[in-house]
């Protein structure tokens, strides 16, 4: 159990903000992206609960959007960011590589994220809205099972260190765990919420499945496989993929 606790609060770290301390320190472990993502969804929720009590619907969905990026520490923004300035620059191999891994941001990267901000803005706000904060639940938890499954099955490129790392770490019996935990994750909700929810859900899946298999054979020509930077990408685009099939089912 305390292995189990570790490897969570392991996962915390790796992939939030959220102060925790950690005894030992581990390599990321696939199985608890969901939970990582439902433990997000579950502090955004909160907030909004507080946050409705003194703000307007457009400024709730501000403040939560800014919170979530908090949470995150804006580390899928800066992948997705890298990504865009890489493989929208039009050039090879090394240089596309080179470009990813500079830490100043090009205007490929300044367009795409104000775009995805303004977006993702207006999709919270639709929430809201809609009184169906708690779909964010589905959104976080689906964008990092997706992610887990990429780690697991995906081509890496030799060009990133973190993605070997990740990949080399994962396992069949993580990966097992963690669309067990999703399934569930989904089941609870469902009963809770009714099977509205369900057309949505699979028209997210169904896009972002298809984002992955488009950004899969794109990194596969440009670098040899897929790189850490992207896997951001698939969380922020994959989130956004949710959010807009869920507008028009609300």
């Amino acid at each position: 159990m305390k292995n189990i606790i570790n490897n969570f609060l392991n996962a915390l770290v790796f992939l939030t903000r959220i102060p925790v301390k950690i005894k030992n320190h581990s390599i990321l472990k696939i199985n608890y992206l969901p939970l990582v993502g439902l433990l997000m969804a579950f502090i955004i929720i909160a907030a909004e609960y507080l946050l409705m009590n003194f703000f307007t619907v457009e400024i709730r969905a501000l403040l939560l959007l800014m919170l979530y990026i908090y949470l995150s520490g804006a580390l899928h923004l800066d992948g997705l960011g890298d990504f865009c300035d890489g493989f929208f620059a039009g050039r090879d191999q090394e240089k596309t590589a080179a470009i990813m891994h500079d830490s100043n941001s090009g205007i490929f990267a300044l367009v795409a994220l104000i775009l995805v901000l303004i977006l993702k803005y207006l999709l919270f706000k639709e929430l809201l809205f809609a009184d169906h904060i708690e779909a964010l639940i589905i959104m976080a938890v689906i964008a990092r099972f997706s992610l887990a499954q990429v780690i697991m099955f995906a081509n890496v490129s030799k060009l990133s260190v973190m993605a070997e790392a990740l990949k080399a770490n994962a396992k069949k019996t993580d990966l097992f765990y963690c669309n067990l935990i999703t399934f569930i994750i989904l089941g609870v909700y469902i009963y809770f919420y009714g099977l509205n929810f369900v057309y949505p859900i699979l028209l997210a899946l169904v896009l972002i499945l298809a984002l992955i298999l488009f950004l899969l054979n794109w990194s596969q020509k440009k670098l040899g496989g897929i790189t850490g930077d992207i896997y951001g990408t698939i969380i922020e685009l994959g989130e956004i993929l949710f959010l807009l099939a869920l507008t028009i089912y609300l």
